[in-house]
């Protein structure tokens, strides 16, 4: 490994060094972060977790009418049949009410699926059709609705849970009597499989992994509708917010496990991940809905769930509405479509469509609602860290070597004119300068939080010059030092990957490169037309243009995303299941506290650590923030039951935390929007 900078800041990196270094004297110090204008207006729902949620049989259920038809008909059992022996009872008393059967929910989505085996690490087509297909053992997303009192995740396909006295051991209670989609039981097996057979085998590109739940982490089955957890640490409690949305969300094992090489030995782990395609409908789900139509990229049609193990207050089997219809476009469309009234729902998140949106919502025949949240999105440029995985030359392992000196990541950050990059995206209060990490605008954020080094251009360049980085060729783009490394006297070149899918990614990277071109970088665009998940993993990048979302704003739930505890995480620096990541001094430091937050029970104890690792690592320039926006929800005016003051990303995005299940359409609207598979279920003839 080329190791040309070891007499450098590179070999003895502390936080000390970083802000008194010689190199970093010419630089100006560290200044208050930005603090911006908050958006939002009125208070949001408040509502104890209990009342939310709770587990419990009723005297009695309800159904459609044209469902309790086919129960008749004898295509289907009857209701109490189909639901868990103690259903999830969903509170409507904090929204407008119990809703009304039938309608449509038109969303639109710039993804496309890869297939239906989430287990596999497919990507289901975002927008929300994740969180409607895979469930998982806890739900989060709706937790920004809880008083503060208890903000523990709520029930999902495990009910309740509680530790043992030495807290080593968490038991957990699953839906007893719960079905998939498809009507066959869904039990503990389900569960242990995805464990065992998905996220502990290397060979398959599981969501979560091992790691996130603590060294040495054990499942057992106690029977079909309990399991236990095992930990070598005492009261891990955050572990609870790892077996959420994406982590913990067991596929149906009775069609997962013969696709499975362990299990079949004509199958491989390449075969498993492709086996089941998009077009394999109905797809089996716990969802709300499941997919029953798909058209390459036109349309997913998706139908209500006969066995979805959720009731409103009053018995009523959710959820009202009937039918979810995703058309397959763009992410920008979808804002368009939004707006224009021809879909529901939107997270409004495109700033260059911010101000457009904002004149449309003021004309009285605006068919959507808006409601502004915090500054939850973030772009910034990751830095690829690894040693160990896709540095395949020399110049591969020149430029992580780069990228490893914190006084680089630095000179760096001062070089980018933040405030002109946030103007040149959309003009107004809504962007400010962002140092990277986490969230100012969160549950547990203070400015206080955040090492944020400002805009210096002269100050950036002499300090790169005195690395030994000058233009030797007079082509105005700096020069590797002539007497060191695998890359002496050629240009200062560095590959900038980001994603085409997304406006501002792109706008972002263009800006970027004449950014850094007058610090004498040159930035090499790099554009996918594609999510940049494959190209991550692949570990074959230099910098991406990466949006930031739920990990910085509920990193309580991925604690694994920000700092190396797994081979897999961070994304800027992966290891392999062979080749641990080789640690930076401050990465070390960054661990042991979130070890620590981990295992803390107290949650303002929780927070003021979340509050120390930020300012570790927007001091040691982890990530080289960029810009952060608020994000507004764009929801139809037809819909009803949406709670007030629902956040585009809180605890989860908002399309699970507004709980769709509870949305309805009255009766007298539901005729404007046709459903495209009317009075059908998935797998009833």
């Amino acid at each position: 490994m080329t190791k040309w900078f070891a007499g450098t800041a590179l070999a003895a990196l502390s936080v000390a060094m970083l802000v008194d270094g010689a190199s970093a004297q010419a630089l100006k110090g560290p200044e208050p972060a930005p603090v911006g204008q908050s958006l939002q207006k009125g208070e949001g729902v408040r509502i104890a977790r209990d009342k939310l949620m709770r587990v419990e049989a009723l005297e009695r259920y309800g159904e459609p009418g044209w469902v309790a038809d086919l129960v008749t008909e004898g295509k289907l059992p009857p209701v109490k049949d189909r639901l868990p022996e103690r259903p999830i009872v969903v509170d409507t008393s904090s929204v407008e009410g119990p809703g009304v059967y039938g309608g449509v929910l038109r969303h639109v989505s710039g993804s496309r699926p890869q297939g239906w085996n989430w287990a596999a690490g497919n990507v289901l087509a975002w927008g929300g059709v994740e969180e409607i297909i895979s469930q998982c053992l806890v739900r989060n997303a709706p937790a920004w609705m809880l008083t503060a009192e208890n903000t523990e995740p709520l029930p999902q396909l495990a009910t309740s849970w509680e530790w043992s006295t030495d807290g080593h051991a968490l038991t957990m209670h699953l839906l007893k009597g719960a079905k998939w989609s498809d009507g066959q039981p869904f039990t503990a097996d389900d569960v242990v499989f995805h464990w065992e057979d998905n996220m502990n085998d290397p060979n398959v590109a599981a969501w979560g992994r091992p790691a996130a739940y603590g060294e040495g982490t054990k499942l057992e089955k106690v029977d079909d509708a309990t399991i236990r957890w095992v930990f070598t640490e005492a009261f891990p409690v955050t572990t609870l917010y790892q077996m959420g949305y994406q982590k913990m969300c067991p596929g149906p094992a009775h069609i997962l496990k013969p696709l499975h090489p362990k299990y079949n030995k004509d199958a491989t782990y390449g075969s498993y991940a492709t086996a089941l395609s998009p077009d394999k409908t109905p797809w089996v789900t716990m969802g709300p809905w499941t997919v029953t139509e798909y058209r390459p990229n036109q349309i997913m049609v998706m139908r209500r769930n006969p066995y979805f193990y959720e009731v409103d207050d009053k018995g009523n089997q959710l959820p009202y509405l009937d039918e979810v219809q995703y058309k397959l476009s763009t992410w920008e469309d979808r804002t368009i479509q939004t707006v224009a009234g021809s879909a529901d729902y939107a997270n409004l998140e495109d700033p260059s469509l911010y101000l457009e949106s904002m004149r449309q919502a003021q004309k009285p025949d605006f068919p959507t609602q808006v409601i502004w949240g915090p500054r939850s999105i973030d772009w910034s440029v990751l830095p690829n860290y690894s040693t160990v995985c896709g540095a395949a030359s020399d110049r591969d392992r020149a430029i992580r070597e780069l990228n490893r000196n914190g006084e680089f990541r630095r000179i760096v950050s001062q070089g980018i004119d933040r405030q002109a990059l946030g103007q040149s995206l959309v003009r107004g209060p809504f962007i400010i300068p962002f140092a990277g990490g986490l969230h100012p605008e969160s549950d547990f954020g203070s400015p206080d939080m955040t090492v944020f080094y400002p805009y210096d251009l002269p100050g950036a360049k002499a300090a790169l010059a005195k690395m030994g980085f000058t233009d030797t060729d007079g082509d105005g783009i700096v020069n590797w030092p002539a007497d060191k490394g695998p890359l002496a006297g050629r240009n200062l070149d560095i590959n900038l990957a980001y994603s085409t899918l997304y406006p501002t990614d792109t706008s972002i990277a263009q800006s970027l490169a004449t950014m850094l071109r007058e610090l004498g970088i040159n930035a090499v665009l790099q554009p996918n037309n594609t999510e940049l998940v494959n190209l991550i993993d692949g570990c074959a990048w230099d910098w991406v243009v990466r949006r930031g979302d739920r990990y910085a704003q509920a990193p309580i739930m991925n604690l694994d995303y920000l700092a190396p505890v797994a081979a897999n995480r961070p994304e800027w620096h992966r290891g392999t299941p062979e080749k641990p990541q080789e640690l930076l001094p401050f990465e070390t430091e960054l661990v042991a506290l979130v070890r620590r937050i981990q295992s803390e029970p107290d949650a303002g104890r929780r927070n003021a650590l979340l509050r120390d690792f930020n300012r570790l690592q927007t001091e040691n320039v982890y990530q080289i923030g960029l810009v952060s926006v608020p994000a507004a929800l764009l929801i139809g005016k037809r819909l009803h039951n949406v709670p007030a003051g629902t956040p585009v990303l809180a605890y989860g995005w908002g399309e699970d935390g507004a709980m769709r299940e509870r949305l309805f359409v009255p009766t007298s609207q539901q005729g404007t929007v046709p459903e495209l598979a009317p009075r059908t279920l998935p797998g009833v003839r």
